[in-house]
């Protein structure tokens, strides 16, 4: 009787630690898709924000959406590619703004409404690094 007393005791501490490390994992998971989730909408709400501050209209939103868009692909590339120095990734991202984001931006809102945006974004960007530290 102890034998089985003892057994029944095993199996069931067994099955309780199994199902305790299957929980952590799926809290784990969960915390991991909000922080995406959150992730992407401050990114959006911080757009949102840029596009209010450069008085950027909706029509113009739509076209600036697909340059930040086309940009976010591009940067994206650059930062995978694992034959390019760190300088190198530097000064193409930099080439790439100069020679084709900011163009493209001047041409679709305007030079004003351009520089206010980049401006509003850039000040994001900071605000966000301070907050990290």
């Amino acid at each position: 009787m102890k034998h089985l007393f003892m057994t029944i005791c095993a199996v069931c501490f067994s099955f309780t630690a199994a199902v305790a490390q299957d929980n952590a994992t799926k809290e784990k998971k969960a915390t991991t898709e909000t922080k995406k989730l959150s992730s992407a909408e401050k990114k959006e709400s911080d757009l949102l924000e840029a596009f209010k501050t450069a008085g950027i209209t909706a029509e113009e939103q739509v076209k600036v959406r697909v340059i930040v868009d086309e940009s976010t692909a591009f940067y994206k590339a650059l930062k995978a590619d694992a034959s390019l120095s760190e300088e190198d990734k530097k000064a193409k991202s930099k080439e790439y703004s100069n020679d084709v984001r900011n163009p493209k931006l001047n041409e679709v809102i305007g030079e004003a409404k351009s520089k206010a945006f980049r401006e509003a974004q850039k000040a994001q960007k900071e605000a966000a690094a301070a907050a990290k530290q």
